[in-house]
């Protein structure tokens, strides 16, 4: 195996990329991963969230960015359903148990109803084996090298009801459960 070793890389351009002392060359590059954290959770949860915005518990991963230009590249991942004859289900991400995505307010469009959420699931009611696996990503811009810690919260505002993780909204036959897993993965993008 062979070690490279440089203080520079000259582009075709004329632009130079400078590598600090010490560090490692893909922590210069922009758009490089610098580090990547991912974090599970397989508990079955039954959230009762009287129809707020309720922190799934046990489901959240910590990253501490190396510079403060650095961007965070969240991917969560969520096994998720509602209660019964119910039909939807709101996601919001959350940083630092802030909330941090972009539509975090109703536009006026649909009344004081419409919260905007992060992501949302819904079905023609949950009640006969519906559960869906949502998913997206979102780039933050934390601007700090303090620790960051991402979450996810849900609510059933329509009928103020439970919403479940994991797990179908009942369980009177544990043979068919199907227990899953829920994930949160983070990573550093150099910038």
């Amino acid at each position: 195996m062979s070690t490279l070793k440089v203080n520079s890389i000259e582009a075709r351009t004329g632009d130079t990329i400078t590598i600090p002392s010490g560090n490692k060359l893909s922590a210069s590059i922009p758009g490089s991963v610098v580090q990547t954290i991912q974090a599970s959770m397989g508990d079955r949860l039954a959230l009762a969230t009287g129809g707020s915005f309720t922190k799934v518990t046990g489901l959240e991963a910590s990253i501490t960015p190396s510079s403060t230009s650095s961007k965070i590249l969240v991917q969560p991942n969520i096994n998720i359903a509602g209660h019964s004859s119910y039909y939807t289900v709101g996601i919001r991400l959350y940083v630092n148990d802030a909330h941090i995505t972009d539509a975090s307010a109703a536009d006026g469009t649909y009344g004081s109803n419409d919260k905007g959420c992060f992501m949302c699931v819904c079905a023609q009611q949950w009640s006969n084996y519906t559960r869906y696996q949502a998913t997206s990503q979102y780039l933050h811009s934390p601007n700090s090298t303090s620790q960051q810690t991402y979450s996810l919260y849900v609510t059933d505002q329509r009928d103020n009801s439970t919403v479940y993780i994991n797990r179908y909204h009942y369980e009177s036959n544990s043979d068919y459960m199907h227990t899953t897993k829920s994930f949160i993965t983070l990573m550093e993008i150099a910038q």
